[in-house]
C-alpha cells in the first residue's frame, strides 16, 4: 500500500493537474455530456492514448460542476502502479480528509486498476455519480457488460476535428468565411496541413510529429505487449505498421498470417484485435443484407488519425486520396455513424454507406481527381450503381477542389471539397450525429 503522506501528495497534485488552461481547445462534445450529467448513468469516455480524455475529463468538471464538488483520481500515475483494489478504501477515506464529503468521482485511465469495474460497481451502489475513461476497448467493453449492463453510457473521443484544430488557431469558422476568397484559402492551405499531420492535441500544440512515433511505441509496448503478454513484440510491431501503411485499404487475417508466417488465421485475428482495442485502427465491414455474409467479407481498415500514416507508415508515398478517405472516415465515426464500404459482384466500390436503423441514408464517394474523365466516370458510375441498389436519389462526391451539382439519370450528385465537407455540419444530407 502507498504510503498515506505519498497518497496525500499524489491526489493534491492530480488535481492542481486537472485545473484548466487556456490552451485547452473545448472539444465538440462537450455540449452533450449537460444531459448525460443529469443521468444516474456512468458515462465512460474511451479513445485512444493522448487523443484528450484527461483534458476532456476537466472540462466537463469545470463547465458542469467545479473543483469544489468532485474527486479526481488518475490510475495512469506511475506512482499508483502497485494500487491494489483492497487498496481503493483507504484512497476514499483520503479523499473525504483532504476535501470532505462528494458524491461525484473522475476515473481516469480506469483499466490500470485490475478489478476496477468492481469498485466501480460499489461506487454506482453508493449513488456516486462517476464519469471514467479508458485506453482500451476490450476491456471496458467487456468487464462493462458483465458488471455494469444498463448502468453506463459510452462517449468516444478522437483526436481534434479540422473545426477544433483551427479553433486552436485562434480560428472560429463562420459560414461566411467559407465564401470569402482570403479566409478560404487560409482554411484550405490549413487543411493540408491537417490531412497530413492530423489531429493530436500534442501535435496540433508544438507542431512535433515525432510526438506520434513515441506514442506509436508506447501503444504497442504499453498497451499491446504489456497488457495481452505478447512474446512476438516485433511481429506485433510489423502489423501495425502494415495496417497503417494499408489504411483505406481491403485487408484479411489470412494475408497477415502469410505475411508473417504466425501457426494460425485464429492468432492474426487475435493481434489485430488486440491493435484494435487500442483505438488505433477501425475495421470498416463490407456491407451485405446477410448479417452472417457480412462477417465473413473482407474488411478495410483506418487508422485514427492521419498523423500515424505520415510519422510511422512504411510507404512514403502514401497518396493523398487515401489519406482523405481515411479522414473522412475519422469524421463520419466521429459524427456517430454506422458506416460500411459497398461493393457489388461485379468490383463496383463506393467507399462509405451510412445507415441508420434498417435503411442506407447515404453514399458518399472519395474523389479526388473529380475533373480526370476516366476517375470521373469510374466513380460516379460506381455511386449511382449504389444509388440504384439503395434507392437513393442523392449522393454525395467529396472532391479535392470541386464543388458543383449534377443530375444523371434523374439523380443528383453533389460534389463538395473535403475541407469543406468536414465544417459543414449538416454533411449534405447525413446529419451531423
Amino acid at each position: 500500500m502507498i504510503k498515506e503522506d505519498i497518497l496525500k501528495q499524489v491526489l493534491i497534485e492530480q488535481r492542481e493537474l486537472i485545473k484548466p488552461s487556456p490552451e485547452y481547445v473545448e472539444r465538440e462534445m462537450l455540449p452533450s455530456v449537460l444531459s448525460l450529467s443529469k443521468l444516474k448513468h456512468i458515462v465512460v469516455i474511451s479513445g485512444h492514448r493522448r487523443a484528450g480524455k484527461s483534458v476532456f475529463l476537466s472540462q466537463i468538471i469545470h463547465k458542469f460542476y467545479g473543483m469544489d464538488k468532485i474527486y479526481y483520481l488518475n490510475l495512469d500515475d506511475e506512482r499508483f502502479a502497485s494500487l491494489t483494489l483492497e487498496d481503493m478504501n483507504r484512497v476514499m477515506e483520503v479523499f473525504m480528509q483532504l476535501f470532505g464529503k462528494r458524491k461525484i468521482i473522475f476515473l481516469d485511465e480506469v483499466q490500470n486498476l485490475e478489478g476496477w469495474e468492481k469498485f466501480v460497481s460499489r461506487l454506482y451502489n453508493e449513488h456516486y455519480k462517476i464519469y471514467l475513461t479508458g485506453s482500451n476497448a476490450k476491456l471496458l467493453s467487456s468487464e462493462l457488460a458483465t458488471l455494469l449492463t444498463g448502468r453506463y453510457t459510452e462517449m468516444e473521443i478522437f483526436p481534434f476535428s479540422f473545426r477544433e484544430f483551427l479553433r486552436y488557431r485562434g480560428i472560429e469558422v463562420t459560414e461566411e468565411m467559407l465564401y470569402k476568397t482570403v479566409t478560404r484559402a487560409e482554411i484550405r492551405k490549413l487543411f493540408d496541413k491537417y490531412v497530413i499531420s492530423g489531429g493530436f492535441p500534442e501535435v496540433v500544440q508544438y507542431g512535433e510529429m515525432s510526438v506520434l512515433r513515441n506514442l506509436f511505441s508506447d501503444v504497442i509496448v504499453k498497451d499491446v505487449v504489456a497488457r495481452y503478454k505478447v512474446r512476438e513484440v516485433k511481429t506485433i510491431k510489423e502489423i501495425a505498421l502494415f495496417l497503417i501503411s494499408n489504411a483505406a485499404k481491403e485487408f484479411s487475417y489470412n494475408r497477415i498470417k502469410n505475411i508473417y508466417a504466425l501457426g494460425s488465421v485464429h492468432t492474426a485475428k487475435n493481434y489485430v484485435e488486440y491493435l484494435r482495442s487500442t483505438y488505433m485502427f477501425f475495421e470498416l465491414p463490407r456491407f451485405s443484407h446477410s448479417l452472417k455474409e457480412m462477417h465473413t467479407k473482407i474488411k478495410k481498415v483506418y487508422v485514427v488519425d492521419n498523423g500515424f500514416i505520415e510519422s510511422v507508415g512504411f510507404s512514403s508515398t502514401m497518396d493523398t486520396g487515401r489519406l482523405y478517405e481515411n479522414l473522412v472516415f475519422g469524421e463520419l465515426k466521429r459524427r456517430g455513424k454506422e458506416v460500411y464500404y459497398y461493393k457489388d459482384k461485379n468490383g463496383k466500390e463506393v467507399d462509405f454507406i451510412i445507415r441508420e436503423g434498417k435503411k442506407i441514408k447515404a453514399c458518399i464517394q472519395v474523389c479526388l481527381s473529380s475533373e480526370e474523365e476516366t476517375v470521373f466516370r469510374r466513380e460516379t458510375e460506381n455511386l449511382l450503381k449504389a444509388m440504384d441498389e439503395f434507392k437513393l436519389q442523392d449522393g454525395v462526391i467529396i472532391s479535392g477542389n470541386r464543388e458543383d451539382k449534377i443530375e444523371v439519370s434523374g439523380k443528383r450528385i453533389v460534389f463538395i471539397p473535403a475541407w469543406k465537407w468536414v465544417l459543414v455540419s449538416s454533411h449534405h444530407g447525413i446529419g451531423s450525429g
